[in-house]
C-alpha cells in the first residue's frame, strides 16, 4: 500500500508550521523579557495610568463602588513633583467611602483619585496618573499645582471593607 499525496496538505502544513513557530516565538520572548512577574503591571482606564507596584498574591476582595477604603497617598505635582498632599504623616491609614465626596478639599473629590482605586486589593501598591481634566483642570490649584498639570498619587491600600452598592 503506497501513501498517497493530496494537494490540500500543503496549505494546512504551512498554517500549522506557522501557528507552531508564533507560538515558540511568543513563549521565547516572555523569558527574555523576564515574564509579567518582574515588570509593573500598567493599565489605562479613561485615560487615568494605573501603574501596579504590588500585587498580593491573594485577593478576595476587590474595591468597587461604596466600599470603605483604608489606604496611605501621597500626591505629586508631575511637572514640578512637589508634593501637595500626603496622609502618610497621620499615625492611621485614611479611610473613606468610595465613590462618594464629602469635602472638596479631600483627594477622592478627584474624579480621577476614584477611577485609579477602582479594583485594588489590600495590600496592593499603585501609582496613579490623573490627566487635567479629571484633577484640577485649567484653574489648577496654586500654588501647588499649576494649570493643566498632571497629578501623579502612590497609594498602598491597606484595607478593604466591602459594602458595595
Amino acid at each position: 500500500m503506497a501513501l498517497r499525496f493530496y494537494r490540500i496538505t500543503v496549505p494546512i502544513s504551512i498554517v500549522l508550521a506557522t501557528c507552531y513557530v508564533y507560538y515558540i516565538t511568543r513563549k521565547q520572548a516572555g523569558k527574555r523579557s523576564g515574564g509579567n512577574k518582574s515588570r509593573n503591571k500598567q493599565q489605562h482606564f479613561n485615560d487615568v495610568d494605573i501603574v501596579t507596584h504590588h500585587r498580593p498574591s491573594t485577593c478576595s476582595v476587590q474595591a468597587r463602588r461604596g466600599d470603605l477604603l483604608q489606604i496611605h497617598y501621597s500626591g505629586y505635582s508631575k511637572k514640578t513633583g512637589k508634593m501637595f498632599a500626603t496622609s502618610r504623616n497621620q499615625s492611621e491609614p485614611y479611610v473613606f467611602k468610595l465613590g462618594t465626596c464629602n469635602e472638596r478639599e479631600k483627594p477622592e473629590c478627584i474624579k480621577g483619585f476614584d477611577r485609579g482605586l477602582a479594583g485594588v486589593c489590600a495590600g496592593e501598591k499603585r501609582k496613579v496618573t490623573i490627566p487635567p481634566r479629571m484633577a484640577f483642570g485649567t484653574e489648577g490649584r496654586p500654588p501647588d499645582i499649576q494649570p493643566n498639570d498632571f497629578i501623579v498619587f502612590n497609594i498602598e491600600c491597606i484595607d478593604v471593607d466591602s459594602f458595595g452598592e
